[in-house]
């Protein structure tokens, strides 16, 4: 199975509960939601194909224990 992916990343969690905790972010493309105050418009279209299994290991590269997955 391979999905669309914008990118993935490190970063500190920004929102909700876990504000503040190292956080691994799979950025995935095609959000059709296109809410108001969405700061990632890049995303809506492009991203390249990989698979789960890919993605589960690039995430594995990164000391996190928190894994956001978003559009």
């Amino acid at each position: 199975m391979a999905l669309r992916l914008t990118e993935i990343f490190f970063s500190l969690q920004g929102e909700a509960s876990r504000v503040g905790l190292p956080t691994v972010f799979v950025r995935l493309t095609g959000c059709p939601l296109r809410c108001t105050w969405c700061d990632t418009t890049y995303s809506f279209t492009g991203g390249e194909p990989a698979t789960v299994e890919s993605i589960l290991a690039e995430v594995a590269k990164y000391p996190a224990r928190q894994v956001c997955v978003t559009g």
